[in-house]
């Protein structure tokens, strides 16, 4: 099963529950998604088994933070034997609220052990769909630093951060870089190179992309098409296009509003083939109509 981005499930399997200690909580292991350390936890809880979500992060006030969350739990036998909740469970975990959420009362603690405890042992699966995240940084798909030096011949400062890269390898993906480092600029025959007002995470990612490293989602996507387009690179610019046809939930809205700032046709034509009720085109509209792209309001009216 291949799973869209911003999900994954976890998947455990408990052995002695018979001799669980009331209230008395067991832990899985725990396991790394989108950056985030999570794990389950199950307990008896009087007559019932509880079923909990736990988010390891930093908690307190210098490190802002939140995920929001939608989760639902199954239970599942050796013989597989299923046994699940109707409802799916929300919850924003955060700086301040990173404990467990889930419920005391998943099932009953007798018919868990008439239906579905085989051998003295059950499997717990969380199915996660991370809804929203602010404050969660990214971890490193590739490195540029001072390690990567033999393999770099100037250090491009952005930021507190350095890159260290290849002249010709910006050069070929970029007419700015070309210019800049390769033509008549004084930069050209500089060890080190300052580009003003740039995000370095967004540099970060832009670089990842031009290696060919998966960098693009819903939120590294918009740093990385300012700055492709600001130095003129098609090769970043044709993947966030890619991206957010084919993989992307960005609304309707957001799409054509991209797909006007950067000149991606394609996008553009793709958000429209999907547009074909009264409601679709109400969604599509980016308030003013006079701010929307004039072939893009012709063919909605």
């Amino acid at each position: 099963m291949v799973l869209p981005k911003k999900e994954f499930v976890l998947s455990h399997t408990f052995t002695d529950v018979s001799k669980m200690e009331k209230d008395i909580s067991v832990f899985s292991p725990g396991e790394e998604h989108f950056n985030v350390s999570w794990n389950m936890s199950i307990s008896c809880e009087g007559d019932h088994l509880g079923v909990f979500l736990h988010c390891h992060k930093s908690r307190g006030k210098e490190t802002m933070w939140t995920i929001d969350t939608e989760h639902q739990f199954t239970l599942k036998t050796s013989s597989g034997k299923a046994y699940r909740e109707d409802d799916n469970f929300n919850f924003q975990f955060s700086n301040a609220h990173s404990y467990g959420n889930g419920t005391t009362e998943f099932i009953s603690w007798n018919k868990l052990i008439k239906d579905y405890l085989i051998d003295d042992v059950i499997t717990v699966e969380a199915a996660v769909k991370i809804i929203k995240t602010t404050g969660i940084s990214k971890k490193a798909l590739k490195g540029f630093e001072k390690s990567n030096e033999e393999f770099s011949d100037v250090v491009l400062a952005v930021g507190d951060k350095e890159f260290f890269v290849l002249k010709q390898f910006l050069a070929y993906h970029s007419s700015y870089f070309k210019s800049l480092l390769l033509g008549k600029f004084a930069e050209s025959d500089q060890k080190e190179v300052t580009l003003q007002d740039i995000d370095p995470t967004d540099f970060q990612n832009l670089l990842e992309v031009l290696y060919g490293e998966p960098a693009i989602d819903d939120e590294t996507i918009d740093g990385i098409l300012h700055l492709a387009h600001m130095y003129d690179m098609s090769v970043p610019l044709r993947k966030c296009e890619e991206f957010l046809i084919n993989e992307s939930e960005k609304s309707m809205k957001d799409q054509l509003k991209i797909a006007k700032q950067y000149q991606l046709e394609k996008l553009k034509k793709a958000c429209l083939l999907k547009i074909n009720t009264v409601d679709e085109i109400k969604a599509a509209v980016a308030g003013k109509l006079s701010d929307m792209d004039p072939t893009v309001v012709a063919a909605l009216f």
